[in-house]
């Protein structure tokens, strides 16, 4: 009976080890990590020094489980290298760390891009007698449109990729965000909106224990409707979007 009862408890208090951290678990001094258990803090973290310019040497180091809050730029362009400039533009985003699950974060994001028709959604193939529907538009894929998003998402940052190498300041991080988007057709000169999805994955580059820069990829699917031209009904007047984009990022801590 005793070993049955062990048996039932033993998932809650492994469960309960794992969540229930002390304050100097969650936020380690520099010297704690350096003399405590290291090989538990350094897993996913690192040890960041910034120059001292006046005497050329590395100092102030900082533990960078510490970080709370990020704030980054990234320039796009289209992921496929034979037309990189179909798609153009940028977007922003900041981020809070969870103080309860460490390597979690959480923020917004906003973004704008100019993108070819043909680059992120095709015309539509099916037949409809309303002469408002989608599929009587015949886009050329050279259009330009201009997309507006922002949304919420999460995020993770860890070290994976980078165990094969030997580095202390580089991170790699996989972010998710559910986005409000607003279409602006330049064809039929219409306006469209809708919801979509954003997943990036980022390799950046600390520079200092405040500043980082890097690469990301970044997917986005979307579907969006206008308002009806001629009592269309929600198919004849919607689009599915879709498109990856390669971007260059800066940002820094605070």
């Amino acid at each position: 009976m005793k070993l049955l009862l062990a048996l039932l408890l033993l998932p809650t208090l492994v469960f309960a080890s794992n969540f229930d951290l002390t304050e100097d678990d969650l936020n380690p001094s520099s010297q704690d990590v350096l003399i405590k258990k290291p090989e538990k803090y350094l897993r996913d973290e690192s040890m960041i020094y910034d120059l001292n310019t006046d005497l050329g040497i590395k100092d102030q180091r900082t533990y960078t489980g510490a970080d709370r809050n990020r704030f980054s730029v990234a320039g796009h362009v289209n992921s496929g290298y034979e037309h990189p400039a179909s798609i153009l533009g940028f977007d922003a985003s900041i981020m809070h760390r969870s103080t309860r699950y460490n390597q979690v974060w959480y923020g917004a994001q906003i973004f704008n891009h100019s993108a070819e028709f043909g680059t992120i959604t095709r015309n539509s193939r099916g037949s409809s007698s309303n002469s408002g529907a989608e599929s009587n538009f015949d886009r050329p894929s050279s259009q330009k449109e201009n997309i507006l998003a922002g949304g919420l998402g999460a995020g993770y940052r860890f070290k994976l990729l980078l165990d094969f190498f030997e580095t202390e300041d580089w991170f790699e991080t996989v972010d998710v965000y559910v986005n409000y988007l607003r279409l602006n057709e330049n064809f039929i000169k219409r306006e469209y909106r809708g919801y979509g999805l954003t997943a990036n994955y980022g390799l950046h580059k600390r520079v200092g224990s405040m500043y980082f820069y890097g690469f990301k990829l970044s997917y986005n699917v979307a579907s969006v409707t206008r308002t009806a031209i001629n009592q269309e009904n929600e198919s004849d007047r919607s689009l599915s979007l879709g498109w990856m984009t390669a971007a260059l990022e800066l940002g820094f801590f605070f």
